[in-house]
């Protein structure tokens, strides 16, 4: 016998061998898969990330050229993930402020509830209040929240009911000028008290109006009124956009300081006297303060 043929039949016979143990190998781990189904173990498969737009559009000349067959010939076109939509954020009717707390700045709180969530939370100055922007100021009856690049202020239910009652019972303006109401061709009557209210700061009054020098024959003969703010000190004498204000009580108004002087005289006067140049006509109106 060839020397050869022993080690080749140990060979053969050692491989039948392994081949006959991986099939009892499978069979048996068959059976216990069946005996006992949760201790199979699902064998981990590595999840591979989403190929990138630009990845795919390089597959697509082989659409184009109908490398695949007439049937797969087209155009690929790529798939654009929308975003998810943005929830609304917390709006101002969705606050309530509860209560406060007011002390140095790390010690100046605000208990504020969302409405919409039943959720009561305590928030200090420079703390984010929910999702609508930090808490910037704290009063007794009220908080700001910087939203959005503006401030915006939420009432305790007290401040709430007091607001709606003010604003029901406060009485309506009358007459053209606000609080000036007229008796008479050229004549008006003004409450007094609303008069030196705008009075009490005169550098506000001068800001209840833009006053431009009108000239006449290179001098300045008065000031041209524009940009009248209702409830300010000219509204409330019945100045309109575009009057030329010559006098108040016969003192002539060529200056801005005459014009300040005279401003701060009409505080605690029982008349007031305006000459002005109205649609280019002159006009005077005179008032009774009561």
């Amino acid at each position: 016998m060839q020397k050869w043929v022993v080690p080749l039949n140990i060979a053969l016979t050692l491989l039948i061998l392994s081949v006959v143990a991986l099939i009892a190998s499978d069979l048996v781990s068959f059976r216990l898969g069946k005996l006992f189904p949760g201790a199979a173990k699902t064998p981990a498969v590595a999840t591979l990330p989403p190929p990138a737009a630009e990845d795919l559009m390089s597959f697509a000349p082989i659409l184009t050229r109908g490398l695949f067959g007439k049937a797969t010939q087209g155009q690929l076109t790529p798939v654009i993930a929308t975003s998810p939509t943005k929830q609304a954020g917390t709006s101002q009717s969705d606050l309530l402020l509860l209560g406060t707390a007011r002390g140095s700045f790390r010690e100046t709180f605000a208990l504020i509830q969302k409405i919409s969530s039943k959720e009561e939370r305590v928030f200090r100055l420079g703390d984010q209040v929910f999702d609508m922007g930090p808490l910037v100021a704290v009063q007794k009856e009220s908080a700001e929240i910087l939203a959005g690049g503006q401030r915006v202020k939420i009432l305790t239910p007290t401040a709430v009911a007091a607001e709606a009652t003010s604003s029901a019972s406060q009485p309506p303006a009358q007459g053209r000028g606000g609080l000036a109401t007229q008796v008479g061709t050229g004549s008006y009557v003004i409450d007094q008290r609303a008069l030196n209210a705008a009075l009490d700061n005169i550098g506000q009054a001068m800001t209840d109006a833009r006053l431009l020098p009108s000239m006449k024959d290179g001098k300045v003969e008065g000031f041209r009124v524009s940009e009248v703010r209702q409830g300010g000190i000219f509204s409330t004498v019945g100045m309109r956009n575009g009057d030329v204000l010559l006098r108040i009580n016969d003192f002539p108004i060529d200056s801005p300081e005459k014009a300040i002087q005279s401003l701060a005289s009409l505080k605690g006067q029982s008349r007031i006297k305006l000459d002005l140049v109205r649609d280019g006509q002159p006009t005077s109106f005179n008032y009774d303060i009561r």
